[in-house]
């Protein structure tokens, strides 16, 4: 009876671990961060969100994707968890192999130039006053990743 109880909670720990929205746990080779320049932002100020997916292992990783997918990151408002980045709420990505490979302690930075209530010409971009929260997340079948959410404002 032991060993069958022992066994459900370990089956129990897994599916837990395993479970929610397909996005596992920052316990393998790899990690993905994410910080703010500025948590408040003013009218026509300007911040970065910066994203940085590190190999904290000991070997390289070849990482493969089947479209141009990779690292994508999010703007979604913190009162309706709306996603204001991208527009539209979605990535569009093409089919296409792509790699990233990653040698032991490399990191691959993607930054979001964000600026306050202004309108902003490409790259950045412009948000309405509100609290706002950002993350990214790594769309790879194996290594499935979302970084912490970082928040601020624009006033």
């Amino acid at each position: 009876m032991k060993r069958t109880h022992d066994f459900v909670i370990l089956a129990a720990a897994l599916l837990t671990a395993c479970g929610g929205d397909g996005i596992g746990p920052q316990s393998g080779p790899l990690r993905l961060d994410a910080a703010v320049g500025r948590s408040s932002l003013g009218f026509g100020d300007t911040t970065s969100l910066v994203f940085r997916l590190r190999n904290v292992g000991n070997d390289s990783l070849v990482l493969a994707f089947s479209n141009t997918c990779q690292i994508l990151p999010y703007i979604t408002t913190r009162r309706s968890d709306e996603v204001v980045y991208p527009s539209g709420g979605a990535w569009g990505c093409y089919d296409a192999l792509t790699s990233l490979t990653l040698a032991p302690g490399a990191e691959k930075v993607i930054s979001v130039l964000v600026r306050g209530g202004a309108q902003a010409a490409y790259p950045a971009v412009s948000l309405l006053p509100g609290q706002y929260v950002a993350y990214a997340r790594l769309e790879h079948r194996d290594f499935p990743l979302q970084s912490a959410t970082v928040s601020f404002s624009v006033d």
